[in-house]
């Protein structure tokens, strides 16, 4: 039912998931752990990853000429068109996974996010602010995505020479979370009904942006672990992984809650959260190598991998089996 129909654009959540967990097993790889292992499973989940991604751009390019209508209600809609935002993010964490492993495609995928995403966040911007039905209870925590969009792009923006707009896409990240965080998490402890059934995985995106702002902030400011030991972290990574780290623990205690509900397609909003988490928990590890912090790096990529095989697992169950209510 999922192919033979039309595919939301939240399925390029997907496609964000599988990338995160590509990069934390090339680090991992980077860091010399399992030899040999982690270099292959990076490059099968790079290819893995290369083949959905071009999957759900053909079936989605399919639906916007096939059924417009289709399209133009998921941008109408207060929650759905703020997954647009998953395109560009796909793409930069596609020219992340590149330039380690198909180093050619890189610049002009990046080149793509970036044009991408500011083309998606002004629209989507706009959009909000002259959308006369609009309400509180519209803010969840998909919102997040606009900020977390522009935190990825740092991440190979960087490395391939783009350091003023990397610092642009940052600082608009940045912004952008600390608006939305006030306004979401004043939706959630006020504003009823509470969040609905089908959204409640969506808590999880809450993990994304102190994540990807730590990574990205040590990507532009250039912090790397020293060769001949531990390296001091400046005050702003610290808040940022410490903030991450809450926000951790707070899903940490909902797993009960989580664990009662169906499987939805919201469900893959898991997914990049956190892989994001476990790749700032390595970097975290290598700056401050305590036995804590190692255990719990190691703990998320045992985590975070069967999460992600597991989702991947159960999406192709849902599909064979036409769950209605998986992409509804």
């Amino acid at each position: 039912m999922f192919l033979q129909q039309t595919i939301p654009v939240s399925s390029f959540a997907m496609v964000m998931g599988l990338s995160a967990l590509t990069l934390v097993w090339a680090r991992i790889a980077i860091l010399g752990w399992l030899p040999g292992f982690a270099d292959t499973l990076a490059m099968g989940l790079a290819l893995l990853d290369a083949l959905v991604f071009l999957a759900l751009l053909f079936l989605y390019a399919r639906k916007w000429r096939r059924h417009p209508e289709q399209v133009a209600a998921e941008w109408q809609h207060p929650v759905k068109s703020l997954f647009f935002e998953t395109v560009p993010i796909s793409f930069a964490l596609t020219a992340t996974v590149a330039l380690g492993m198909f180093a050619p495609l890189a610049m002009p995928l990046w080149i793509i996010s970036a044009c991408l995403q500011m083309l998606v966040m002004l629209m989507v911007i706009n959009a909000r602010v002259y959308r006369e039905t609009l309400q509180p209870v519209h803010a969840t925590p998909v919102w997040f995505i606009v900020a977390v969009a522009n935190m990825v792009l740092p991440l190979a923006g960087v490395r391939l020479g783009f350091m003023e707009l990397s610092w642009g896409f940052f600082s608009l990240g940045i912004l952008f979370w600390i608006v939305l965080l006030t306004i979401v998490t004043a939706r959630l402890l006020f504003v009823q009904p509470p969040l609905p059934e089908r959204l409640v995985p969506t808590l999880c995106i809450f993990l994304a942006p102190p994540a990807m702002a730590f990574i990205a902030w040590l990507q532009l400011t250039g912090q790397h672990p020293s060769a001949s030991g531990p390296s001091d972290l400046d005050a702003t990574a610290h808040v940022l992984f410490w903030v991450a780290l809450f926000f951790a623990l707070f899903l940490l205690v909902q797993v009960r809650r989580f664990a009662r509900l169906p499987f939805y397609l919201s469900w893959w909003t898991f997914s990049f959260p956190t892989a994001a988490f476990t790749w700032a928990c390595l970097a975290y590890a290598q700056f401050v190598p305590t036995l804590a912090a190692q255990a719990l790096a190691l703990g998320m990529v045992v985590l975070t991998t069967l999460l992600i095989v597991w989702l991947f697992v159960r999406t192709i169950v849902a599909i064979v089996s036409g769950d209605p209510q998986f992409a509804d």
